[in-house]
Formats: structure tokens, C-alpha cells, sequence
């Protein structure tokens, strides 16, 4: 896929990466149905479904620490049509989808070594505002 990709790197939480990505794979999905729920949120956040048809997610364990607290996730985001896109399709609809169901501390804070804007999350790694 060519166009922009959108790496953000938090601490690890309560969920492994196998977790979150199963649940991104789940929420991607639901994004095909313009019924869904994600769908929806999508739309509500100005987001074309059809323009994340293609959208990919890949979530990695990244740098490994003594401690497991000082593992790293590594979410990257790669869409056709630019990296505000990216951010909002994580902020908007994937994040409050891993929240409802792996909880608040599935992930946590981002760190600064992210490539990308942050969310305003404090301990939450979330994406609200």
C-alpha cells in the first residue's frame, strides 16, 4: 500500500500485542459493514469508510525492558490518504474499541519517542482529546 504510515509507540499495559491486534483485526473488519459500529464512528468522525477499506494495522512488541512495564507497543498505522487519517481511525474508532474491550490500561501513556502526535492520554494511552 503506498501513501502514509503513522508509527505510535506506547508502554505496554495489562494486553499483549497478540491481544490488541486481534482486536484491531476485529474492529477493521466491522469497518466493511457500513452498519457497524465502527463504521459509524468512523463516519461520525469525518472518516470515509471506503477510504479505510485498505487501511492496515500492525501492533508489535517493541523495545523490551528488564521489567515487563518496560516493554514497548508499537502500533503502526498504514492508510492511502494521509497521516491525519491515520490518527483519527486510531483516536476515533480503534482506540475506544480496545478500551470498551481489553479496558483502560490495555495499553499506556505514549511515549516520546512515538512517531506521531500524542492523544492527550495520561496513564490511558487513549486517544481522547
Amino acid at each position: 500500500m503506498h501513501g502514509q504510515v503513522l508509527q505510535l509507540e506506547f508502554r505496554r499495559g495489562d494486553a499483549s500485542a497478540t491481544q490488541l491486534q486481534s482486536v484491531v483485526d476485529e474492529v477493521l473488519t466491522e469497518l466493511s459493514s457500513q452498519d457497524s459500529e465502527a463504521a459509524q464512528a468512523a463516519q461520525a468522525a469525518g472518516l470515509d469508510v471506503d477510504d479505510l477499506s485498505e487501511a492496515q494495522v500492525q501492533v508489535r512488541e517493541g523495545q523490551q525492558g528488564v521489567e515487563p512495564i518496560a516493554t514497548t507497543i508499537v502500533v503502526g498505522i498504514a492508510v492511502s490518504i494521509g497521516s491525519k487519517v491515520a490518527e483519527s481511525l486510531w483516536k476515533d474508532v480503534l482506540w475506544p474499541r480496545i478500551r470498551r474491550r481489553l479496558g483502560w490500561t490495555a495499553v499506556r501513556e505514549q511515549t516520546s519517542g512515538s512517531g506521531g502526535s500524542s492523544f492527550g492520554g495520561e496513564e490511558s494511552g487513549s486517544g481522547e482529546s
